[in-house]
């Protein structure tokens, strides 16, 4: 059974009488802590901005006061309590003290908070991708719905670029899985510290990653991906595809225009990239950046 703090206070805050509960909770004895104000009991942040004080005010204002909060007992520990105080008045209606009840919910908080972490975790791991860290393909459609539909409403540019590593799949047959796999996890650590704070980068498959780069028109994209180009460690290089929203499109369709001008990069030498124009899905692209390139 729960056990409450039943502490009676004077008209101006000071304790007159409390239970065994109030005790128990505060380990305070009745002669420490009788006559002394309330206020012993908050935390020196609580009691630099007068709030014991704006509670009283409050439930002699309304009748009644409640909140849940941080509490101090007598050691110095804090525990979180929920307080209820109403006004207590005499025979002649005159304001004459109050009545203070407060129960420790520091264990249910702890497993809210617990639980909530829990939650933040396995929404974090559903967003992620297992085995570079940087997001997954779900949360890329996410964010990159949000993100247009937030260009459209409010205007500016966004720009989308498909990164594909050039023959990974040989490396992998050469050196092994687990050989490939500790590469992909370096590239996708390089190229997210390459990559400036606001942009947005994704596994979409295999050896794939999209980047979203917000409010950036095509010539400040090719200058971060060039730059994300020349992080790409050793002894790989990428091919990257880049579009920039043309105000229509549907998130898939922007990802198809990506896609295909990556594909020209990959075609037309591999190790550059190719910026899709605004007929780009009917007319191919064109290719910037080219450097090192191997065929």
């Amino acid at each position: 059974m729960k056990a409450y703090a039943i502490v009676l206070l004077d008209e101006e805050g000071n304790v007159a009488a409390w239970n065994e509960g109030a005790r128990a909770l505060k380990l305070y004895s009745p002669d420490e802590i009788i006559g002394t104000h309330f206020s012993v009991f908050y935390t020196p942040e609580a009691r630099a901005a007068g709030h014991p004080e704006r509670e009283l005010a409050a439930a002699a204002s309304v009748g009644r006061y409640e909140e849940e909060g941080w509490r101090v007992r007598r050691d110095g520990t804090r525990f979180w309590a929920q307080v209820i105080i109403t006004p207590i008045y005499d025979d002649n209606d005159r304001l004459c003290g109050f009545g203070k009840v407060l129960s420790d919910l520091t264990k249910q908080k702890q497993q809210l908070e617990q639980a909530a972490n829990i939650m933040k975790l396995l929404e974090d791991t559903a967003r992620t991708d297992y085995l570079t860290g940087v997001h997954n393909r779900r949360s890329l459609d996410h964010v990159l719905g949000a993100m247009i539909s937030g260009t459209r409403r409010h205007g500016g540019t966004l720009s989308l670029a498909m990164i594909d590593l050039d023959r990974f799949k040989a490396y992998n047959d050469e050196f092994g899985h687990q050989a490939g796999d500790t590469y992909l996890r370096q590239a996708a650590s390089k190229w997210r510290d390459a990559l400036r704070q606001e942009d947005f980068l994704a596994r979409y498959g295999g050896e794939e990653f999209v980047v979203l780069l917000p409010s950036t028109a095509l010539d400040g994209a090719i200058a971060c991906l060039e730059h994300l180009r020349a992080a790409t460690p050793a002894p790989l290089t990428c091919s990257v595809g880049l579009a920039q929203w043309d105000g229509v499109e549907s998130p898939s369709g922007l990802i198809g225009r990506a896609d295909q001008a990556m594909y020209s990069a990959k075609t037309t030498g591999r190790d550059r990239l190719v910026a899709a124009t605004a007929r780009s899905a009917e007319c191919g692209a064109k290719a910037t950046g080219v450097s090192g390139v191997t065929t």
